[in-house]
C-alpha cells in the first residue's frame, strides 16, 4: 500500500512539474516563427514598398521625352481576410491624381495570391479622364516580405471634350475597367500601361 501511495505521489509530482513547464514557456506570436513555411494565408495584413518599372514591358521608355511611366512607385496596401483589396501610392502619372484603389484577391498557389483592383485618375490639367485597372500576384518570401508584379491597363472612359463618362446602352462607362484584359488591346480607350515588379513588407505594430 505504501508503495503505490508513494508512485501515485509521485505522478502527481510529476504531473505538475510539466503543467508548470508548459505553461512557463512563452507563446510565439503568429509570424513570428521564421523557419515554418509561408502560406498564401501571410499575405493578410498591410504592406509597404517599392515597385519599379520593368524595362521593355512599359508603353514608353521610361525617362524619356513625354513618357508618363514613372520609373518607381511607392506604395502601401492592405489584403483583407475577407477578401477585399485596398491600396495607395506615390504615383501621380506626370501630374495627374488618382484615388484609393479596390479590388479583391484570391489563392494562386500554396504561398502565392492574385488580385484585381481599379482606381480613379485624373489627367495633369484635373480633368477626371477614367481609371486604371491593375493585376497584382505576389508570392510571400518568408511571412512579413512579399514579392511580386503589377500589370497596369489605362481605361479613359471620359469624353474630353465634355468630361462626362462615355456610356454603353446601359449607361455603364466603357471601355468598362472589369472587363477581360485580355480584349484590351482591340478595345477603344484602352492601353496596356506597363508592368512593374516589388517588394513589399508587413507593416507592424510596434
Amino acid at each position: 500500500m505504501g508503495s503505490e501511495h508513494g508512485l501515485r505521489f509521485t505522478l502527481v509530482i510529476a504531473a505538475i512539474a510539466v503543467a508548470a513547464l508548459v505553461f512557463a514557456t512563452p507563446t510565439r506570436a503568429l509570424g513570428d516563427d521564421d523557419d515554418r513555411r509561408p502560406s498564401f494565408q501571410d499575405a493578410v495584413g498591410s504592406w509597404f514598398g517599392r515597385a519599379a518599372a520593368v524595362p521593355g514591358r512599359t508603353i514608353c521608355e521610361v525617362g524619356s521625352p513625354g513618357c508618363p511611366v514613372p520609373p518607381e512607385i511607392v506604395m502601401v496596401f492592405t489584403v483583407n481576410k475577407d477578401g477585399t483589396f485596398i491600396g495607395i501610392d506615390s504615383n501621380i502619372f506626370a501630374g495627374g491624381n488618382h484615388s484609393t484603389a479596390h479590388g479583391e484577391w484570391t489563392r494562386r498557389g500554396s504561398r502565392s495570391i492574385r488580385a484585381t483592383f481599379t482606381l480613379l485618375q485624373s489627367a495633369p490639367t484635373g480633368q477626371f479622364i477614367g481609371g486604371f485597372k491593375n493585376l497584382f500576384f505576389a508570392t510571400m518570401h518568408g511571412v512579413d516580405e512579399m514579392r511580386g508584379g503589377i500589370d497596369a491597363y489605362l481605361y479613359e472612359y471620359t469624353d474630353p471634350a465634355t468630361g462626362l463618362a462615355i456610356t454603353d446602352s446601359d449607361g455603364f462607362p466603357t471601355p468598362s475597367p472589369l472587363g477581360a484584359p485580355a480584349a484590351c488591346a482591340a478595345t477603344a480607350g484602352c492601353t496596356h500601361f506597363g508592368e512593374f515588379s516589388f517588394i513589399v513588407r508587413r507593416v507592424k505594430v510596434q
